[in-house]
């Protein structure tokens, strides 16, 4: 709807009954419902955006800005309800050599092959993010560290199995994991900096 338009109708409208030019009444429901389809239109936009600005660029997950948001709304739960949630951290072994040796486009397809495998197998509460090149997180709502290490231990399997066949031959990657709880008080980086560094002992423990 024009401006225009928009003004003379809303200068009919505040016009007593008997002085309103003829066909005004019909000209505000459309004005109402013309109105009505923008505002809807605009939501739809305005989520469209957000979803946009949340998700990673190539894989089918959230990205690390979604991700850290994400953990303090866990830490937030935790401190009121004492309800525990947990960050898995995930770092794709050498993935770095499946990108020199066999191309990026090898190693997306592996990326998002591992995105989707870590989203089904956790629940829709659950969040999936790409942190970064080849690294994930997982938070886990009301998880606490038992459970989070046994779903990381299965997860990482389903990575592992995950794979791209080339004339080459079968391209695949293995992944080291590290769980870090979501306590109160934390600075959200440092949480997933202990979720890092134990990633990273685990690796040297597996030598």
């Amino acid at each position: 709807m024009s401006s225009n338009r928009l003004t003379r109708v809303l200068q009919d409208s505040a016009t007593p009954l008997h002085q309103r030019s003829p066909g005004a009444d019909d000209a505000l429901v459309q004005a109402n419902a013309d109105l009505s389809t923008e505002i809807a239109r605009l939501r739809l936009r305005v989520l469209e955006l957000e979803q946009a600005a949340d998700t990673d660029p190539l894989v089918p997950v959230y990205n690390r800005r979604a991700f850290l948001r994400e953990v303090g709304r866990a830490q937030t739960v935790m401190e009121r309800y004492n309800m525990l949630s947990t960050v898995l951290f995930f770092d794709l072994d050498d993935f770095k050599c499946v990108n020199d040796r066999f191309g990026h486009k090898t190693g997306d397809i592996l990326l998002k092959k591992i995105g989707t495998v870590l989203k089904s197998g956790v629940r829709d509460c659950d969040m999936v993010a790409r942190l970064g090149g080849d690294e994930f997180g997982v938070l886990l709502f009301k998880t606490d560290l038992t459970v989070a290490k046994l779903k990381a231990t299965a997860l990482s399997c389903r990575i592992s199995e995950q794979h791209v066949i080339l004339p080459e031959g079968r391209v695949s990657v293995s992944a080291a994991w590290g769980v870090a709880p979501c306590e109160p008080g934390d600075p959200v980086e440092h949480i997933l900096d202990r979720a890092d560094r134990a990633m990273y002992m685990a690796k040297r423990a597996a030598g």
